[in-house]
Order: structure tokens, then sequence, then C-alpha cells
């Protein structure tokens, strides 16, 4: 009985090694689509300033809004593998997040001098980020993908302006609007099948770069004050766990 315990086994053995030698053998693969759900951080740097005026002597003023928030989203894509440890891949994302902040400047006298009170504040609520990008990958092993990525961005943000003169206010001059901006972005990762099976999880840096906005105020019909915010640079780290069909 023993004997043939150990000779059912060893032929079971030797089953499974032929199995795992033959070329017909089933073998992990990224071709395929996928959905995966991703969670994070990100902060971004934003440079603002102030025109002034010279028919209101003031002079222009600057600062940055900083800011850092978590992030949570959704991706989607597919993979096409080839040539064969090459993948070539399109996906697109849809984040949330509450990417605040505020900086504000004292007021300028065209000659340098403060005014003594008031002042000009900026402030930014990026909420939204999305993109379509495109990815090229190369397996260093047959379940994990280090991959670049890069393609077109999104984003929605809220701005705010106020101009507070002497006295502060109601001499004072405010804006405030939301906009939706399209820009670019680039980054990279690695995809790991932990199973060698449908489902992977991901770690993802990603960097967002949008164009700037004006806004223009008016202290009586002659003298405009404009707002400035610069090109705003938003990084992200996300890990993510996707199933791919």
């Amino acid at each position: 009985m023993k004997a043939v315990a150990g000779l059912l086994g060893a032929t079971l053995l030797f089953a499974g090694q032929a199995v795992e030698a033959s070329p017909w053998a089933p073998e992990f693969a990224w071709t395929g689509c996928y959905l995966g759900l991703d969670i994070g951080a990100t902060w971004a740097h934003q440079n603002v300033s102030n025109s002034g005026s010279v028919v209101g002597n003031q002079a222009p003023v600057s600062g940055a809004l900083e800011g850092t928030s978590g992030i949570v989203g959704v991706y989607a894509g597919c993979n096409w593998q080839f040539a064969p440890t090459w993948v070539l891949g399109l996906e697109g994302d849809y984040s949330w997040t509450e990417l605040k902040d505020f900086t504000t400047a004292p007021i300028l006298l065209l000659g340098g001098a403060p005014l003594g009170s008031g002042g000009i504040d900026w402030s930014r609520n990026l909420d939204r980020l999305g993109s379509v990008r495109g990815r090229l990958g190369y397996a260093v092993r047959p379940t994990v993908l280090l991959f670049g990525t890069g393609g077109i961005a999104w984003e929605h943000s809220g701005f705010a302006g106020l101009d507070a003169g002497f006295g502060g206010c109601p001499n004072c001059r405010s804006t405030s609007f939301d906009q939706t901006h399209v820009g670019f972005v680039v980054g990279g990762g690695v995809d790991w099948a932990p199973w060698s099976g449908d489902w992977t999880i991901r770690l993802e840096y990603l960097h967002y770069q949008f164009p700037g906005v004006s806004s223009m105020v008016f202290f009586g019909p002659t003298i405009p004050i404009g707002f400035h915010w610069g090109n705003d640079a938003v990084e992200s780290v996300r890990a993510g766990v996707g199933y791919k069909f």
C-alpha cells in the first residue's frame, strides 16, 4: 500500500512538472481589459499675482498656493501584450479630491510702502481630476509590469480673489468662478498580479500640468485690478486594486 501511494505521488509530481514545462501550459498574460479603484495623496503648487493699478496707486504683488489632500478614484483600460514582454495599453481615470489652499498679501502703494490696512487674497479648490492616457509597459516578470504613461488631462477648480482697500470692505472688490481646464499628465508605476489571476495591485505616480486663469475687477469705472492664477502643477501618488476581464 505504501509502495502504491509512493508511486501515485511520484506520478502526480511528474505530471505536474510536465504540465508546467509544456509549451501548451497556460501562462499569465496582461492582454485584456480591466477596471479598478485607487486611493492616495495629491499636492499642488500654483503661483498667484495681482496686477495692481497705476490709477489706483496700487503696486502688483504675488504669492503662491500650496496644498495637500487625499484622493480617491476609478480607472479602466485595456492592454495588449506583444513581442512577448512588452505591453501597450489605453486607460482612462476619474478622481475626486479636496485640494484647497488660501494665501494673502499686503496692499502696497506704487512706491513700495504698505497701505497699512486691507489686503489681497487668492484661493483655489481643485475637486476633480480626469485623464485619458496611453501606456507602454515591460513585464520584468510574467506577473510584474513596469509602465510609463502620458496623455490628456482635465481638472475642475473653484477660484476666488479679494482686493480689500483701505479699511477693508465695503472698500473692496472680489471675484469667484469655477472652471474646467485641459492640460497634460505624465507618470509611471508598477502593476502586479500576485496570484497570477484576474486581480491586480498597482502603485502609480502622476504629474499633471494645467494652464493658469485670470479675472478682472474694477474699483469704480476707471481702476482695473487683475487677479492671476499661474500654471497649476499637481502631483499624485496612489495605490489601486483592479480586476482583469
